[in-house]
């Protein structure tokens, strides 16, 4: 096991990590706390991702307005999550870029949401997720769904002047749409949640092939990695992401195949030091994941 780092203090705000290009990070990186960056040119902005609530958005805008006030070009998606699409719409005129399967599971959640609410009573929102802080949920009330409308498959890139973003996508990971933006000059890589720093990260694709894109980062000529949550780090931080995840994964394909339910690999599963991470309750939601992966596994090879 890798040894525990606690998570290093940091600022909510923007940081210069390039030539006109800045992280916009927020403090702590926690449930619906994310980061996101911009990069500037004469001609327009690129914006990464676009936050949770409402008011978290405005200030990122106001943070952008702050260094120029040419018009936002591209707003790049890394992946479906609310914490990174919900402001879409206030990086007013920007065109919207995310993988092909962001879209379509931006555009799932959307039908889904649909359904359920028209199984209330007007004016019902349903119940609270408890990840949600009770001020978010107020102000998600003007939120609208917003989706991409330029997609890519494998790469796309985008380019500012003489500055080139590239885009690139490597198969289900954290989700099922992951994008990750590489700034070659600067050597700086915008994760998005492909990589979670000083917090334990959580999968909802594919956390083998995760593992298997982590080292793809790693043999990139990277200096700075702006994660999904977190402070800024590096190959360092991304590796003990890469570690717990090796460990996750190997301890839980051991369970499954011995037969323990999920509860029972919950119990067998000893993380250590990893426990200390913020959400280390995610723990258990990483095992369902990857039971369900399994599942899905063990049901292909025996057609």
């Amino acid at each position: 096991m890798t040894t525990y780092r606690p998570m290093p203090e940091y600022q909510t705000g923007p940081m210069e990590v390039g030539d006109n290009l800045y992280a916009y990070l927020q403090w702590n990186g926690g449930w619906g706390i994310s980061n996101a960056g911009f990069l500037v040119d004469d001609d327009g902005l690129l914006v990464i991702d676009a936050l949770m609530a409402p008011s978290m958005t405005r200030d990122f805008v106001d943070t952008m307005r702050g260094v120029s006030q040419a018009p936002f070009r591209h707003l790049v998606n890394t992946h479906m999550h609310a914490d990174h699409t919900n402001g879409n719409q206030f990086i007013k005129g920007a065109e919207i870029v995310a993988h092909q399967h962001c879209r379509d599971e931006m555009e799932a959640a959307e039908v889904l949401a649909a359904q359920q609410a028209a199984t209330r009573e007007a004016g019902d929102r349903g119940p609270k997720p408890f990840w949600i802080q009770q001020a978010w949920w107020d102000e998600l009330a003007e939120v609208k769904s917003t989706l991409p409308q330029t997609t890519f498959q494998d790469s796309l890139t985008l380019r500012y002047g003489s500055t080139e973003a590239q885009l690139s996508h490597h198969g289900p990971a954290h989700t099922l749409g992951d994008s990750m933006v590489y700034f070659p000059d600067s050597k700086v890589l915008f994760s998005g949640d492909l990589a979670f720093f000083y917090a334990m990260p959580l999968c909802r694709g594919h956390m083998p092939n995760w593992v298997r894109i982590c080292d793809i980062i790693r043999d990139m000529e990277i200096e700075t990695i702006i994660p999904g949550h977190g402070p800024m780090g590096g190959k360092r931080e991304l590796q003990d992401m890469q570690e717990f995840m090796q460990f996750m994964v190997d301890q839980t394909r051991d369970c499954f195949a011995n037969g323990l339910s999920e509860e029972d690999a919950a119990k067998a599963i000893d993380i250590g030091d990893w426990a200390k991470w913020p959400e280390a309750e995610r723990k258990e939601m990483n095992i369902a994941n990857l039971y369900a992966t399994y599942r899905a596994e063990s049901n292909e090879a025996s057609r």
